[in-house]
C-alpha cells in the first residue's frame, strides 16, 4: 500500500510541476520588460508580506537606485519596514546583476536585508521571472528561504510583483509589491539614496 501511495504522490508532484507557467508563454505580450531599462535610475516601491495563513505581518517601502555599465548592473535597495504598531526598521540589500543574453540574467546580493549567493531569471514580453535562495534575517535569527518571484510590467513605468516564499519546500508566505520608475532627476536620486 505504501508503494501505491508513493507512486500516486510522485505522479501528483509531476503533474503540478508540468502545470507551472513558463516565462516564454508571455513572449508575444507587450510592453516588453527590459531589465536594464526599468531598473536603471531611481525607483520607489511599496508592498506587504503575508504569512502562510494569509495575514499581513509586514508592510514596507523600498527606495531603489539602479546603474548599468554594458551588461553589468548594480541595484541598491533601501527598505523601511513597518510592524503592526507602526514601528520602523531599516535594511539594505545591494544586487549585482548580469544580463547574459537577450532574455536571461543572473545575479547575487548582500546586505542586512538578506544575502543571495546566486539568482537567475528570464524576461519575456511583459513578464520577468526571478528565482533565488536568500539567507533572510528575522529578528536575531536567519532563515534559508527560496523566492519564486514574478514581475509583470503594467506600463513602462509600473511593475507589479508577486513572490511565493518557501522554507525547505513548505509555503512560508507571499510578497506583493508595486514598483514605480521615477524621473531620473537629482532630487529623486537623493530621495532614493536615503536609508532612513
Amino acid at each position: 500500500m505504501n508503494t501505491v501511495h508513493k507512486v500516486l504522490g510522485l505522479s501528483l508532484v509531476m503533474a503540478l510541476a508540468g502545470c507551472a507557467t513558463q516565462p516564454q508563454e508571455y513572449a508575444q505580450s507587450h510592453p516588453k520588460f527590459d531589465l536594464k531599462t526599468f531598473f536603471n535610475g531611481p525607483l520607489m516601491a511599496q508592498g506587504v508580506f503575508e504569512n502562510r495563513s494569509g495575514k499581513v505581518v509586514n508592510r514596507f517601502v523600498v527606495r531603489m537606485m539602479g546603474t548599468w555599465q554594458g551588461n553589468q548592473g548594480t541595484l541598491v535597495e533601501n527598505f523601511t519596514y513597518f510592524d503592526a504598531a507602526g514601528k520602523k526598521t531599516y535594511q539594505q540589500r545591494v544586487w549585482h546583476l548580469t544580463e547574459t543574453s537577450t532574455h536571461h540574467f543572473v545575479g547575487s546580493a548582500e546586505g542586512s536585508a538578506g544575502d543571495v549567493k546566486k539568482a537567475s531569471g528570464d524576461a519575456f514580453g511583459f513578464a520577468l521571472h526571478w528565482s533565488y535562495d536568500v539567507r533572510q534575517p528575522v529578528g536575531k535569527s536567519f532563515y534559508n528561504l527560496h523566492a519564486n518571484d514574478w514581475m509583470y510590467m503594467i506600463t513602462p513605468d509600473t511593475v507589479m510583483d508577486h513572490t511565493d516564499v518557501t522554507w525547505y519546500g513548505l509555503h512560508a508566505g507571499n510578497i506583493f509589491l508595486e514598483m514605480h520608475k521615477l524621473p531620473d532627476t537629482a532630487a529623486n536620486r537623493e530621495k532614493v539614496a536615503a536609508i532612513k
